[in-house]
């Protein structure tokens, strides 16, 4: 018992601190999922914008299919993280193991995005080998010109929404669907207004810091879910 005070103000007290810790859990949950749909949310803006920054006069009128590309690849996220919540609905007996798993599997990607050496070839190939693409599809005509840059603008954008969704799923199992998709939200409201900044008002941001400054934070990020996982 606990002097001068009654049995109810005790558990009063002890399930407010609670609750309070279950707030805070849970808005930091909220916060790095934020943080990891909108890092890989501004890559792939910037990715995009590379691209298509090239397609002026009379190729402009093939942007539509590098942008129908990029809305599929959209799609095709959010199908992909229906398919992976049922693989780890199928998985789901193996309990505690696959937190363990999953979060494995999302701290080694994290570490290749972030490695700078491998950001190099991430970036730098990876944008140099869509722009060699684009200048090939450029010098042609027909159908299969419009298939290709379909193909360019999907696997622009495709990319960092399947890594996006590999990094929610430990996320997922931690914190549960509801809080991951409000920062899902969150962190895509925050690119779509990077997206019309860059694409619409035709500003250019300081994406170089923007870059560096988020990738700080991812490796907090990282941190945390290398130490959680562990935990498990």
């Amino acid at each position: 018992s606990i002097p001068g005070r009654t049995a109810g103000e005790a558990s009063g007290t002890a399930m407010a601190k609670v609750a309070a810790e279950v707030g805070q859990g849970r808005a930091l949950s909220v916060a790095r999922a934020t943080l990891l749909v909108f890092r890989e949310g501004l890559e792939a803006v910037l990715i995009f914008a590379a691209i298509i920054a090239s397609f002026l006069g009379a190729n402009k009128m093939r942007r539509k299919p590098v942008v129908a590309g990029a809305l599929a690849a959209f799609g095709a996220a959010v199908i992909t993280w229906f398919v992976a919540q049922a693989i780890l609905t199928v998985a789901s007996p193996l309990g505690p193991k696959l937190e363990a798993i999953t979060g494995f599997i999302a701290i080694a990607v994290l570490l290749i995005v972030l490695n700078w050496f491998v950001h190099n070839i991430y970036w730098t190939q990876w944008i140099g080998r869509h722009h060699r693409r684009r200048r090939e599809l450029l010098t042609g005509t027909g159908t299969g010109v419009t298939i290709g840059l379909f193909a360019l603008g999907f696997t622009a954008v495709y990319r960092e929404g399947f890594e996006t969704v590999l990094f929610l799923q430990t996320l997922q199992l931690q914190a549960g669907t509801a809080t991951v998709l409000e920062g899902v939200a969150i962190g895509l409201l925050g690119t779509i207004i990077v997206g019309v900044i860059t694409f619409w008002l035709h500003h250019k941001l300081p994406y170089k810091k923007m870059l560096v400054f988020t990738g700080i934070l991812v490796g907090v990020v990282l941190v945390v879910m290398t130490g959680g996982t562990a935990l498990t």
